[in-house]
């Protein structure tokens, strides 16, 4: 027993301590990512400044992930693309906005599915070791308004997504990451106001996120 905890110790210090001497990050890399995100959303009529109940969405998300790296250096380029699942939340009925009110159904807000596209500039900390910024577009399907209501509906909204994250080579084929991004979406587009304008939601929201890559 004694030698089976100092071999799986052994193990775990040579994962931790990554590749030995120089690393090569350049290739192509494939990954999942788990996390967990939150923010909130106003909804009404912006069009006519129309202000309805906030929306507080959160939520655990789940995504799948390429990165494309380039290395010069200590220097990394990058272009990573991941399609996710996103944050929701709703708040109850007879909540009340300055104009509208969730009075036949929740106030809801919900990122179905979210899919971006960044670039990356990476520096090396040390060979096994990269600290990150990304930047890109970000489009998201996304569902809300007021629940049993002309005012909900479905739309794809497209905005922007920024990020930092730091990524650990365990073998010069595996990595592990760690990285926080902030979204916004733009203007989501609900139902209508039951006349000719959309009822929308305007809002942004930040995820924590823990992947793992590996190249083939």
């Amino acid at each position: 027993m004694k030698r089976t905890k100092i071999t799986i110790l052994a193990i775990t210090a040579a994962l931790m301590a990554g590749p030995s001497g120089a690393q090569d990050w350049s290739g192509n890399w494939y990954g999942v990512t788990v996390g967990y995100g939150s923010g909130t959303y106003d909804l009404g009529v912006s069009r006519l400044n129309e202000a309805g109940p906030p929306v507080d969405v959160d939520g655990a998300s789940f995504g799948l992930r390429y990165v494309r790296n380039v290395q010069k250096n200590n220097t990394v380029l990058g272009l990573d693309a991941e399609i996710s699942t996103g944050p929701d939340g709703a708040s109850p009925i007879d909540s009340l906005g300055p104009d509208w009110a969730c009075f036949t159904g929740e106030c809801n807000v919900s990122i179905k599915r979210l899919a971006t596209l960044r670039g990356r500039y990476a520096m090396l900390v040390d060979p096994g070791t990269l600290a990150y910024g990304a930047v890109g577009v970000a489009i998201g399907r996304v569902e809300g308004g007021i629940l049993n209501s002309a005012q909900q509906g479905a739309s794809t909204a497209v905005g922007y997504t920024i990020g930092v994250g730091l990524e650990r080579m365990l073998r010069e084929n595996v990595s592990l990451l760690s990285e926080a991004n902030f979204t916004d979406l733009g203007t989501l587009g609900f139902g209508s106001n039951g006349v000719s304008e959309t009822f929308d939601g305007n809002g942004d929201f930040t995820t924590v996120k823990l992947g793992v890559n590996f190249r083939f």
